[in-house]
């Protein structure tokens, strides 16, 4: 693809993030999409076959770039460092960035079986798998006790995913404060000592 085809089909991608998060997978039209990236519906057929392979692309797109800040906190000192590093790193993202793993779990199901295959096994090997790997390594050099790396990682999900929606009230908190509570809470629990 040339950089002009590249440039428009990541404003296409940019578009329908938005909208989707904002409306819905099943309440955004393609024509709407096509609208909001300043482009005509044969010109979004062009870049996409249909609104379920853009919206794989828009999930995609999102693991491509998280995958760097998984990444950068792969090369923290030890496991809080490392989990800090990601959880402030997610806060930093925009709401719409962050709302994007929301929607990913949200709209697999309406999904053909093959895309949904194939958005998971991104989704895994570009996001979850690094934080299982964290954790997994936090056990190892002995910086944590001896947990399931699978629910630990869904276990901080879970603690995450308020600040995963654009409208609600703890989208607002994602903060450098918070993602320390976050994090302390998960590897410290919240009894007092």
């Amino acid at each position: 693809m040339s950089e002009s085809t590249d440039s428009v089909r990541d404003a296409i991608i940019i578009a329908a993030a938005r909208l989707i998060v904002a409306q819905g997978y099943d309440g955004v039209a393609m024509r709407e999409i096509a609208e909001a990236a300043g482009i005509s519906k044969p010109g979004l057929y062009y870049h996409f076959r249909d609104k379920e392979d853009l919206l794989e692309a828009v999930l995609t797109h999102w693991v491509a770039e998280t995958e760097a800040l998984v990444t950068a906190a792969r090369q923290a000192p030890d496991t809080r460092a490392r989990l800090s590093v990601l959880v402030r790193g997610l806060f930093a993202q925009a709401p719409l960035q962050r709302a994007l793993i929301r929607l990913g779990t949200q709209d697999l199901p309406r999904l053909r079986e093959a895309t949904r295959e194939r958005i998971q096994r991104c989704y895994a090997s570009g996001f979850l798998e690094p934080i299982k790997a964290i954790i997994r390594d936090g056990v190892a050099r002995g910086e944590l006790r001896a947990v399931n790396p699978h629910l630990t990682t869904w276990l901080l999900l879970g603690m995450l995913y308020p600040f995963f929606h654009t409208d609600h009230p703890c989208a607002r908190l994602a903060d450098e404060h918070t993602a320390t509570r976050i994090v302390e809470t998960l590897l410290d629990g919240i009894a007092a000592r």
